[in-house]
């Protein structure tokens, strides 16, 4: 079977899968949406489509209409089994006159379904038609899909991506800690609290900054913040970069992507993980952070059921305004914390050899 994803290279969820999909014998592509460049085992086999859609990439509000004549142009000249879309889209309606013979399989993250208007909803719904298969991360985001779309019940599954993060957290679990630290530019010294995931709005870092700067000096010279900003959002990384400038805290912003040992290690080195999305569906990041035994924090009003269900050990804030408060709290003595057992439970929940067989099922059945 010759398969294609079409997502966001620098998105480890369509990049791991890719992976994982090739380690089981499949022939498996991903076409990267943001430069249309070609990768096959993270390798990039064909940058035709690249060097033509380059010179319109930036061009204010147009780039996308070039950006998808490209995509079906790509279509229309290689033939793939199964198509997985990834990030669903109102402009991938575009492309559908071109998906003719393929299986078709779009995979709904949760930002995609539940920031959409109305009118989009009504337009992505002839993408939906179209779906040989609709895949959801968890099952709260399916249900919310089926109870506003209620014609896609045969088709809707749940397939779970795996975390490849974990394994690499288990390499290096009994390395030396402060040596890692070293590597990574850390305080050797300091309770280390890491902010967000991403460079992006959703992650909410004004009011993480608001609620901490109201933390007296005496708790603040005992903590380094860091804030992973690999990916995301540029102009975003900047306006938080200035942000922290001006606020009297000892933190570290990480600009450059994160692979393997760097990423995990970036777990294993924090002790308390800040996550008070304003939505989200299932979070990778958060469960890596959990992994690796941190303490986290995160919003009562995400879709974390699954994590309660399956006995999660984390915390909860009703508002962001209660974040100070919480950190004062879990701060006062980490080691009552009780994080050893969701070690566990996160691997049976997102290890990638408890996940793959739902995908090879949604791309072959």
């Amino acid at each position: 079977m010759k398969a294609l994803i079409i997502g966001n290279y620098k998105s480890v969820f369509a990049k791991e899968l890719q992976s994982e999909l090739a380690i089981r014998g499949m022939d498996i592509y991903l076409l990267d949406f943001e430069t249309l460049k070609l990768y096959k085992d993270e390798n990039i086999v064909d940058e035709g489509y690249y060097r033509s859609f380059d010179k319109y990439r930036k061009l204010p509000k147009i780039h996308m209409i070039y950006r998808m004549y490209y995509i079906s142009k790509f279509l229309r000249s290689n033939f793939f089994d199964v198509v997985n879309i990834h990030t669903a889209r109102v402009i991938y309606t575009s492309i559908l006159p071109f998906l003719t013979k393929q299986k078709l399989v779009v995979t709904v993250y949760g930002s995609d379904f539940y920031r959409m208007g109305l009118r989009a909803r009504k337009i992505q719904k002839m993408l939906y038609k179209k779906a040989d298969a609709i895949t959801f991360t968890n099952p709260l985001t399916k249900q919310g899909f089926l109870d506003y779309y209620q014609d896609f019940k045969d088709k809707s599954i749940v397939c779970r991506f795996g975390l490849k993060t974990l394994d690499f957290i288990d390499k290096n679990r009994n390395k030396d800690r402060l040596s890692i630290k070293e590597h990574l530019g850390y305080s050797l010294d300091k309770i280390i609290v890491t902010c967000g995931y991403n460079a992006t709005n959703g992650q909410q870092h004004e009011k993480i900054i608001e609620n901490i700067v109201k933390l007296n000096s005496k708790i603040l010279n005992k903590i380094q913040f860091i804030f992973p900003m690999t990916y995301g959002d540029n102009a975003h990384k900047e306006k938080i970069k200035k942000m922290l400038q001006e606020a009297s805290l000892d933190y570290k912003v990480l600009e450059d992507f994160l692979f393997g040992d760097d990423n995990a290690n970036i777990k294993l080195c924090s002790d308390v993980m800040v996550n008070i999305l304003k939505t989200d569906s299932f979070s990778g990041s958060m469960q890596e952070f959990l992994y690796a035994n941190n303490i986290v924090i995160t919003g009562s009003w995400l879709p974390y059921e699954l994590f309660d269900q399956l006995g999660v050990y984390y915390h909860k804030i009703d508002f962001s305004e209660m974040l100070a408060d919480k950190l004062i709290e879990v701060l006062s003595d980490l080691d009552k914390e009780k994080t050893m057992k969701n070690v566990q439970i996160i691997h049976s929940l997102s290890s990638w050899d408890n996940n793959i067989q739902s995908w090879i099922d949604a791309y072959e059945n």
